[in-house]
Order: C-alpha cells, then structure tokens, then sequence
C-alpha cells in the first residue's frame, strides 16, 4: 500500500475529481437504497388496499430515485474517467523523467524492455484499478454497511441470515485473494520476460537475418509466450473462483430467507411488500460483497504493478 500512496502524490489536479466521484458514489447508493423502502410501501399499502393513487405515487418516486441514480452513475463515470487517466499521464510523465535522470550506470540495472512495460502496461493496470476498481471500492462497503442496517429495520429475525452467509463469504474470498497474490506478481515477471524477448528480437533483426538465426529466435519466443500463457492460466483460473463462491453463498441465502419469510408470512408475522423489499437489500449485499472481493483482486493486480 506504500507504494499506491507514493503514486497518489502524481494525482495533482486530478485529486478533486477523485473525491467528487466518491461523493457521487455516495448519493447514487442512497438513492438506490430508497427503492425498496418505497416498493414494500407499495405492495403492502397500494396493492393491498388497492389504492391506485398511491401506487402511482410510489411508482413515481421510484422511478425518480432510479433516475437520479442514473444521472450520478454517469457523473461520476465522466470524474472517475478524467481522474484515472490523468493520473497515468502524470505518473507516465515522472518515471519518464525520472530515468532521463539517470546515469549510465543505473540504467544498467534495468533492461529497455522492463522500462517500457513501466509506462505501459504496469501504468495501464494502475488505470483500470481506478477507473473500474474505485466505484465498487466505495459503493460496495457503504452498500453493504446500509444495506445490512436497513436490513435489520425492516426485519431483525430475518437479518441474521447475514450473520451466517456473509462470514462464510468472506472466509472463502480470503483464501482466494491469499493464493493469488503472489500469481500476479509472477504474471507481471513473465510479461517484462516476453517484452525483452520481443525487443531483443526486433533491435537485432538484421543480425538475426544475417547469421540465419530465425528458427532460434522463434523458439525462444515460443518459449516465453507458453510460459506467459500458463502463468496467466493458473492466476485466472484461481481469481475466477471468487464467482461461484459468490452465488453458492447468495443463492443460499436467499433460499433461507424465502423459507424463513414464507414461514413469517403464513404466521401472519411479515408482509409480503416487506419481504420482497427484504430480498433486494439481500441482492443489494451480496452484490456488495461481490464488488469488495474483485476491487481486492484488482488491488492486488496493481498492487504488483505499483511496485
């Protein structure tokens, strides 16, 4: 994490748009929050009573909640964009001047290749944990602490359910995100290895012509890209089981509230408007789970390339 601090200072100009795109995040997740409060309102009164002007004004304010959370969305896409790309301008901008700076014997330290991936691809992944990482690395804690708040206002029994799902949500992510680690720093490795073959290639050309040495340099190329391919095999195949984790724990809550609720219902203890709004908050959570374990995949990702 050091080194992402060390890298905010290139944010400049751009820290203001940062913080504005967070504070849209902010409002966007209210706004999204409001609609099942508004929906249970509207199946347990407006339907019940069969008031049609009161579901027409619950429709309403739902769709206004919903467009309001559209306009903040774009907002913040249009702050987030110029920040995290601006950004990478800028850190681009200091490794390059930076190595203007050194002297003959630091720059043999490093290999042509390995200071192209650093304002490319180590700069490009910096970028995307920005531009898609950052929402998520907002929205998904605020959703989740409200989402389980709101939760346990509408229906304490039924809110324990997380209390038994999320715990085992986030045991499972961690060992994940514990195997990974380490697998992009070895991605990145193996990049900078194809990146040096490439350029190697190329600035030799005509010696390699010259002295009929096509059939070595293919070979050694087919080398390295296999062992790229494997590597970047094996990161994703582990970072990818986040996903059926997921599900497993969602789908499974979900099947616990529904049968606790149909349960509450029968009894005459819960609304139906109640529990419907109850299963969005749930949806609401798990997707904010979700969120946290692939901005904590992304972060890691970067994390390598920061370094």
């Amino acid at each position: 994490m050091g080194d992402l601090k060390r890298l905010a200072r290139c944010l400049g100009p751009y820290r203001r748009d940062l913080f504005l795109g967070a504070f849209l995040i902010l409002v966007e997740t209210v706004f999204e929050l409001i609609i099942p409060v508004l929906m249970a309102d509207l199946i347990d009164v407006g339907v019940a009573q069969r008031d049609v002007p009161y579901m027409l004004s619950k429709g309403v304010q739902m769709g206004l909640c919903a467009l309001l959370a559209l306009v903040t969305g774009l907002l913040y896409a249009r702050f987030a964009a110029r920040a995290a790309y601006g950004w990478g301008a800028q850190v681009r901008e200091a490794e390059y001047v930076r190595v203007q700076d050194y002297s003959f014997a630091n720059l043999d330290h490093f290999e042509t290749a390995s200071l192209v991936t650093r304002m490319t691809t180590d700069v490009t992944v910096l970028q995307n944990a920005i531009n898609g990482g950052f929402r998520p690395m907002v929205r998904g804690p605020v959703m989740l602490v409200m989402g389980i708040g709101l939760s346990f206002w509408m229906d304490p029994e039924l809110a324990m359910v997380f209390l038994v799902c999320a715990p085992v949500l986030a045991v499972i992510l961690f060992f994940i995100l514990r195997r990974v680690a380490p697998m992009y720093g070895r991605l990145q490795q193996m990049v900078d290895r194809l990146n040096n073959v490439v350029q190697e290639g190329l600035t030799a050309i005509r010696a390699v012509k010259a002295f009929v040495r096509g059939t070595y340099e293919e070979e050694k190329f087919q080398a390295v890209n296999t062992q790229l391919m494997e590597t970047s095999r094996k990161t994703f195949r582990t970072a990818v089981l986040n996903l059926p984790a997921f599900q497993l724990t969602m789908y499974s809550a979900i099947v616990l509230i529904l049968w606790f609720g149909g349960e509450k219902i029968l009894a005459g203890r819960l609304e139906v408007g109640d529990l419907t709004g109850f299963l969005s908050y749930v949806l609401q959570v798990m997707n904010s789970l979700m969120l946290i374990s692939n901005v904590f995949l992304m972060l890691t990702r970067s994390l390598a390339s920061a370094h």
